[in-house]
Order: C-alpha cells, then sequence, then structure tokens
C-alpha cells in the first residue's frame, strides 16, 4: 500500500472535500469506542465522494465508508487505512410532486431522524416509523433498516448509487428501483457489496389539514417508544442481534429469560432494561463490546440451540 501521508496530500487535492490525518474515531461512533484513524475523509458534495472512492480504488488504500457510526464497533486499534466520512453529505429536498404524491430525496449522509422532521414539516407521510432511527438513510438502505415492522424497501421509490461490482475499476452512478424480491430482513442488495449507496428517493403522501398533525403525533409516538426502551440512555447501538421467527420470541427476550441482563464484560454491559441491547458504561473498549457479544452468543447457543447473528457491524 502507498505511504498514507502522500495519499492524503492527493486526497487534499480533490474539491469540495474535508481531510484530517490521525483523527480519534471514537467520537464519531455512538458506541464512543475506537482508536485512531491516519485519514478522515469527509466529502462535500456527490462528486467529491465519487472522486475520494475511485482515488482509494485506484491507489488500493484500504477504506470503508462512515455513515452515522450508529451500528458499527471501531477497532481498538484503529484503522490503517481511509475513512470516508458521508456526514456532510446531507441534503434534503422535494424533487417531484403530483397531487397527494410527493418524492424527497435525501443524500447518504443524512440523518434518517432529520429526514422524517423534514416531512414532518411539510406534511408528508410514509416515513413516521423511522422517528429516532439513529444513522444515516445510506446506511439504512444499504442494511434494510426495519423499524416497527416497516422497512426501507418499503418506502424506497429509487436508490442512487456508485457501482463497483463488475469488471469496471471505477465507481459509476447507477439508479436501482426497490424490486422486493432483492430485499430481505435487515439485507439489500448494497449489504456485502461494492455499490455505495449515496442518494434515496422516498416515495410519500401529502396529508393535509387535521392529517397533517397527526403525521407529528404518530411520528412522535414511535420516539416516545425508543426512548422507554432506553435506546438513549448510555452510548450503544441500539439491537446487537437481529430477530428470528424460527426462534420463537425477540431475540430480547431470549437474553433476558436466560437471565443476562446486567452481566458485563469490562465497561460494557448488556442492558439492564432491554436484553438485546449492550451499552458503554463509560469506559469500554470495543474489545469488550466483542467480548460480551461472543459471551451471549455462547449462552444462547448452549442453552436454548439458537445461533445468535449479529446486527452490528465490527469493524
Amino acid at each position: 500500500m502507498n505511504n498514507l501521508r502522500e495519499i492524503a496530500q492527493k486526497f487534499k487535492t480533490i474539491r469540495d472535500i474535508i481531510v484530517t490525518e490521525n483523527e480519534e474515531m471514537s467520537r464519531h461512533f455512538s458506541f464512543k469506542v475506537g482508536g485512531v484513524t491516519p485519514l478522515l475523509v469527509e466529502p462535500e458534495t456527490t462528486e467529491s465522494f465519487l472522486e475520494c472512492l475511485n482515488l482509494a480504488e485506484s491507489e488500493k488504500v484500504p477504506y470503508f465508508i462512515l455513515g452515522g457510526g450508529t451500528n458499527i464497533v471501531f477497532s481498538d486499534s484503529g484503522f490503517d487505512g481511509a475513512v470516508i466520512s458521508t456526514g456532510r453529505l446531507n441534503k434534503v429536498e422535494i424533487v417531484a410532486s403530483e397531487g397527494e404524491n410527493v418524492t424527497v430525496r435525501a443524500l447518504c449522509g443524512a440523518q434518517m431522524n432529520a429526514i422524517v422532521n423534514f416531512c414532518t414539516k411539510n406534511g408528508l407521510s410514509g416515513l413516521e416509523e423511522f422517528c429516532g432511527l439513529p444513522g444515516t438513510c445510506g446506511g439504512a438502505a444499504y442494511m434494510n433498516a426495519r423499524c416497527f415492522n416497516r422497512e426501507i424497501s418499503d418506502v424506497a421509490e429509487n436508490i442512487e448509487y456508485a457501482d463497483l461490482c463488475g469488471a469496471n475499476s471505477t465507481y459509476t452512478q447507477k439508479i436501482l428501483n426497490p424490486d422486493k424480491t432483492l430485499w430481505s430482513y435487515k439485507k439489500s442488495p448494497f449489504t456485502d457489496t461494492k455499490r455505495v449507496v449515496y442518494a434515496v428517493e422516498f416515495k410519500l403522501t401529502r396529508e393535509d389539514g387535521s392529517k397533517a398533525s397527526q403525521i407529528a403525533e404518530k411520528a412522535a409516538s414511535f420516539m416516545k417508544e425508543r426512548v422507554d426502551k432506553g435506546h438513549f440512555k448510555f452510548p450503544c447501538a441500539g439491537s446487537v442481534f437481529k430477530n428470528n421467527h424460527d426462534f420463537g420470541a425477540p431475540t430480547g427476550q431470549i437474553i433476558d429469560g436466560l437471565g443476562l441482563k446486567g452481566t458485563a464484560v469490562g465497561g460494557a454491559q448488556v442492558a439492564p432494561f432491554h436484553g438485546n441491547i449492550i451499552i458503554n458504561t463509560g469506559a469500554a473498549s470495543a474489545s469488550d463490546i466483542k467480548a460480551l457479544v461472543e459471551l451471549v452468543k455462547k449462552e444462547v447457543r448452549e442453552k436454548k440451540g439458537f445461533e445468535l447473528e449479529e446486527e452490528i457491524i465490527f469493524k
């Protein structure tokens, strides 16, 4: 791999970009853990985002895309490459309107909660269940985020993405119209591929009068449920494990039933208030979280015969 200092200088030649060297990454993740990355790259336009991706590919620099940092446990030893953040790609706008049918386009770094707030202010219904969802719409599309039985694939009209899955050596822009056969529970056509989402168009409904005011009330009810479950009490990443209907009960109930709530490894703890949330009690490391995840999986495997699958990603 080329010298990262030289690579940093090449990134700095790209317009509309901010490059930070030797960035402490714990402040960029909801778990508040993680080491240093030699390069944090923050493009401010779709064009500069694509240039960053192509530069990383051409220079063979290890990289990963950082959205809201709400579903990732970043390694204590950091990352020996470039972290490309989408945080400045956060524009949200109405791009089409015909009668009650409205299309809202959001760049990949727009926070889902900000998009819901935008829709609420404009009397647009369809995303209320995603109120309070931590993270960005790019990350939500990548994993087909599911909230209160509603998935991103249910509300996405088009997804714009950069593709490096074929023979081409550079990212090119493409549009995907969601086909439900390509999506599944917490999985999308982008998961574990080199397709990078850079914008999402949502199909929404314009409401008038009393129905418009009900949008905010409905969104607030979903936010309240998240608050009541304790999602915002401590640094965490929300649900740690996926649910599986074959288990006969939600994963949180299974973990709770085994008496694992409150179990701790170092500063990481299975939340006393929810079996499927691991929290940072103040001094957790990424290795603490990883060890606790493995402990919970082992207990469930040995006592229930189920193999839990992580929803969070270790980087």
